[in-house]
């Protein structure tokens, strides 16, 4: 009796849920991504890490009217048998409780009239290629923002105005204001050498430390397109404004450096750039049409000039998928810079991609990275005296403090990827990567290494993952 009640009730329930869905006009899809990774850290004493993830996305689309959507986006993301996730099944685990919502927002398209769209709620915020605002898609997680979006389009140009309420700390019982949000405006215009011209102004309002104002700007343009049969990319950025939060969260080593440096009061600014280049080509005539592709990336550090200058140097990438391009052992992803010690990124790559059949794809992409302070020179000398925790002391056996101690070479990675499109819905990726560590990178990257104990052992990284949409 309890079953046949327990089945007429589903197939109601079922037949209810896709009459309102017809009426309503929503539409159902997800992601199921299962991946198996083991990672051999830069320290010969630690042994490798394997490990079990899984994304699974459930999405929810509504088209309420002409003018009004919702999308709602539930996700459950976690570490195979991991116990303080209560997914251990070792023991009971009915109280696992890893769902959330990823992304609910409402479009209102011609909002009031005006030729633009509102989205508002908790989105991904992704722009041109990831390259300052991107969604980490790599992580099962991802990046998500509380963050209110309008959206114009007319002719040959799109402008976009975003705000994100990053931290909330403030409230009516606060004393002072403790929050931090980013105010993005974009302005693109089509057409422009072979491709798109952007513009980018971006104000970081973060004040979430409540001891001083931290208030930073980005300006800047990207250019990208095709000419002359290569594909191509050109961009840079430049920050200025308030730079003694910057010192003080970089700790003693670069806070230290500067002369009577007191958070709260110190007249510190920022001035720091980035600069990218991509050239590109596929030959498509060629067998498995070969796309071979050269990139450079270079964002300031912070040097001995700067101190002296009472100047924070160190590019701060915002919300960028590292991921994408910086190598795909992450090993740079810190926005802040903190992953060079914040003397800055070089990064001097060539990437390739091979299309072997309709349904194979290998990729082989190799960086040489290193800082873009000079560590061999003059030019971080005193920070690195200051910093002797890990330099070592000035003069002692093995310093790594002094003009020739060290040079700025971080090591190289070498990337390999295999996709095969298993079906129309599933992708099968494998991958390996190999980093060769060493000192400098051991010493900058929080890796372990000190003086007489590097931890500049190389790197090794693989997984399989399945992605299924649907």
């Amino acid at each position: 009796m309890k079953r046949n009640l327990l089945i007429a009730i589903t197939v109601t329930a079922f037949m209810l849920a896709t009459t309102i869905a017809q009426a309503a006009d929503i539409t159902f899809s997800g992601q199921f991504r299962p991946r198996f990774q083991i990672q051999e850290d830069a320290n010969d004493a630690t042994s490798p890490r394997e490990s079990f993830t899984t994304r699974v996305r459930l999405n929810a689309k509504a088209n309420v009217n002409a003018n009004t959507e919702v999308f709602l986006q539930f996700q459950s993301k976690g570490v195979w048998g991991n116990a303080t996730a209560n997914r251990n099944s070792a023991e009971v685990n009915d109280d696992n409780a890893d769902v959330g919502l990823h992304q609910a927002y409402a479009t209102f398209k011609n909002f009031m009239g005006a030729p633009a769209n509102l989205k508002i709620g908790r989105q991904e915020v992704v722009l041109d290629g990831h390259r300052l605002f991107g969604h980490t898609g790599w992580l099962q997680g991802a990046q998500t923002n509380d963050a209110i979006r309008l959206d114009h389009s007319a002719g040959n140009h799109d402008i976009n105005f975003i705000y994100i309420d990053a931290i909330e700390n403030g409230g009516v019982a606060a004393n002072s204001d403790r929050n931090s949000g980013l105010y993005v405006l974009r302005a693109n215009t089509q057409g422009v050498l072979g491709g798109n011209l952007t513009g980018y102004f971006v104000v970081a309002d973060d004040d979430s430390d409540g001891i001083s104002e931290n208030q930073w700007y980005t300006i800047g343009a990207r250019q990208k397109g095709k000419m002359a049969g290569l594909d191509y990319r050109v961009e840079f950025y430049h920050q200025f404004g308030d730079g003694a939060a910057g010192v003080a969260d970089a700790g003693a080593e670069l806070s230290g450096a500067y002369t009577n440096f007191v958070r709260a009061t110190s007249d510190i600014d920022r001035d720091a750039q980035m600069f990218g280049l991509r050239v590109g080509k596929t030959f498509k005539n060629a067998k498995f049409s070969p796309t071979i592709t050269l990139w450079f990336d270079s964002l300031t550090g912070t040097d001995d000039d700067n101190v002296a200058g009472n100047e924070m140097g160190t590019f701060n990438t915002l919300q960028d998928t590292g991921h994408k391009f910086y190598g795909l052992m992450d090993q740079y992803l810190a926005s802040t810079g903190a992953a060079t010690n914040y003397y800055g990124l070089q990064d001097i790559a060539i990437k390739t991609k091979f299309k072997l059949s309709d349904v194979n794809t290998f990729k082989m992409d190799f960086h040489h990275f290193q800082t873009q302070t000079d560590l061999e020179d003059g030019d971080s000398d005193t920070i690195r005296t200051n910093g002797a925790g890990i330099w070592g002391a000035a003069n002692a056996a093995g310093s790594q403090v002094g003009t020739g101690a060290l040079d700025s070479d971080l090591g190289e990675e070498i990337d390999l990827t295999f996709i095969h499109k298993y079906d129309a819905n599933t992708k099968i990726v494998a991958g390996y990567s190999h980093y060769w560590t060493n000192q400098t990178h051991s010493l900058v990257n929080a890796s372990g290494g000190t003086v007489g104990n590097t931890a500049d052992d190389d790197q090794d990284w693989m997984y399989v993952m399945i992605d299924t949409k649907f």
